[in-house]
C-alpha cells in the first residue's frame, strides 16, 4: 500500500521531507503525537535505512535519516519519491526522476 508520494523541493532535500497531507497516517506505528523510527529500504539495491518519522502539530516528517538517504542518492528538487508499506513493519521507499 502505498503511504505517500511527493514532488522533492529544495527544502525537503536540505531541512527535512515534509510529508503531503494526504499521507496516510494509519500505516505508520503512531500512537500519538512524537517521533518514532521507521526501516526503510531504498530502491531496488536493498539498503535499509532507519529514519525517524515526527508527528507534530498534525504534520508530519522525515527528519533523522533522511538528508543522508537525499545526499546518498543524489536526489533534485523535481524527483519524485513514493513510500509504500510491505507489511510487517517493513517499508520502501521509491524514487523516480523529475527530468524523466
Amino acid at each position: 500500500m502505498e503511504i505517500f508520494n511527493k514532488k522533492l523541493t529544495s527544502v525537503d532535500l536540505e531541512r527535512q521531507l515534509a510529508l503531503p497531507n494526504n499521507t496516510k497516517t494509519k500505516a505508520l506505528p503512531f500512537d500519538g503525537p512524537g517521533d518514532i523510527v521507521i526501516p526503510i529500504t531504498i530502491g531496488h539495491g536493498g539498503v535499509q535505512v532507519d529514519v525517524r518519522c515526527s508527528w507534530k502539530a498534525g504534520r508530519l516528517a522525515l527528519t533523522e535519516g533522511w538528508v543522508e538517504i537525499a545526499r546518498n542518492l543524489r536526489l533534485n528538487a523535481g524527483d519524485i519519491v513514493a513510500l509504500k508499506s510491505e507489511g510487517h513493519g517493513r517499508y520502501k521507499m521509491t524514487v523516480r526522476s523529475g527530468s524523466a
